[in-house]
């Protein structure tokens, strides 16, 4: 009876003992070891080399971490089988990896490098120190299967790099009427380059400039010089007198773009300039008058609306835009001749409805002016 309750519980102990120890056996090593292999290959590269075509394998000795999941071998176990492999001198990496006929998903993941990059013929640095990185792979591969699989490294500036490009034209303007094309702006005009985040500026010499930006990044630039003009100047009054004579014109300079490689040549212009010693007030009337409301009903008549209202202008056909402040109960601008005006404000005023009733109102000024081309014009205006 003794030796019958002895087997028995050898028997129980048995049956426990293999049903607990069954995920340590999948996952162990030695039994991993011994299952059936899946075999992967692959080249790596990246843009190494900026002066060829095409891609480049990344360095010797890049690593790749490779998993597969122990519940696709058995779906009792857990955790993850993993090797790390290495990329060899031709580019290519090998794994073997345990597997079975129902098939196991394989993840590889690349470790990120930094590593030179060889940049184009005369760009501004010969080579530049680059973070190579890869996003994870995963795919699905059977024993005694074999499987290619190329992994592909993208680039990234490291945080304290600026590629920057060297940039550098001919600054010009039309001086000189009596020839055709441009000529240099003179020596010592300043040009400033900018953007959002960076600034600079350049001296020209011999209608030359040159300055090192930023690579990639949109550039802006602007300059505004006086300069003399040989231009045309008719006598209306003796036209034999008529003649090229020099005058004071002055030039801007504007504009933007984005440079991508060194040696950019950009050449850049002040076209006509403009007449220093045109009237700047000829082409545009002096308005002015009166802005009022019914600000208080106890009285008859409109009141000078507050002072430090802001008046909107604008050209009908959107051309031009100006504003004027009221003060002490008028306003004054200057706007385009024999062109049609429109004007805007608002307010928010306590109007007076009785000797001690208030009530608080928002006028709106709105309304057309056209100017003719005399010089001035009065034309009062009213907020309801």
């Amino acid at each position: 009876m003794k030796r019958n309750r002895l087997f028995l519980g050898l028997s129980v102990l048995a049956i426990v003992g293999l049903t607990s120890c069954e995920k340590e056996i999948v996952s162990s090593p030695i039994y991993v070891d011994k299952l059936p292999k899946a075999n992967i290959t692959g080249y790596v590269t990246s843009e190494m080399n900026l002066q060829s075509d095409g891609a480049e394998f990344v360095p010797t000795g890049t690593k790749l971490l490779v998993e597969v999941n122990y519940s696709d071998l058995n779906g009792a176990a857990t955790g993850k089988w993993k090797d790390t492999v290495t990329v060899d001198a031709t580019g290519k990496y090998q794994a073997a990896v345990p597997a079975n006929g129902s098939g196991v998903t394989v993840t590889i993941t690349p470790f990120a490098f930094e590593a030179d990059q060889v940049q184009p013929y005369g760009a501004f640095y010969k080579t530049v120190k680059k973070s190579y990185s890869a996003a994870f792979i995963a795919f699905t591969i059977r024993s005694g299967q074999a499987f290619s699989k190329d992994v592909s490294y993208l680039t990234s500036n490291l945080p304290n790099f600026t590629d920057k490009v060297s940039v550098s034209g001919k600054a010009q303007a039309n001086l000189d009427a009596r020839i055709v094309g441009l000529e240099n702006v003179p020596n010592g005009t300043v040009i400033t380059f900018y953007n959002s985040t960076w600034k600079d500026s350049v001296i020209v010499q011999n209608g030359i400039y040159s300055i090192i930006v930023p690579n990639g990044q949109l550039v802006n630039w602007k300059s505004k010089f006086i300069a003399a003009k040989n231009v045309w100047v008719t006598n209306t009054n003796s036209p034999s007198q008529s003649g090229y004579q020099s005058i004071s014109y002055q030039y801007t300079i504007g504009g933007s773009s984005t440079f991508f490689s060194n040696t950019i040549n950009n050449d850049l212009s002040a076209g006509e300039g403009v007449d220093m010693t045109v009237d700047p007030n000829a082409n545009v009337v002096l308005v002015s008058g009166n802005a009022t409301a019914d600000l208080d009903l106890t009285t008859a008549g409109n009141e000078s609306i507050p002072d430090g209202t802001i008046i909107t202008f604008y050209a009908s056909d959107s051309s031009w835009g100006g504003t004027a402040t009221v003060s002490n109960g008028k306003y004054n601008v200057s706007i385009p001749k024999n062109k049609g005006v429109n004007y805007y404000a608002t307010f928010v005023y306590n109007k007076k409805l009785t000797a001690t009733t208030f009530a608080s109102t928002t006028y709106t000024l709105n309304g057309t002016i056209s100017s003719t081309s005399a010089s001035t014009l009065n034309s009062n205006v009213v907020a309801l």
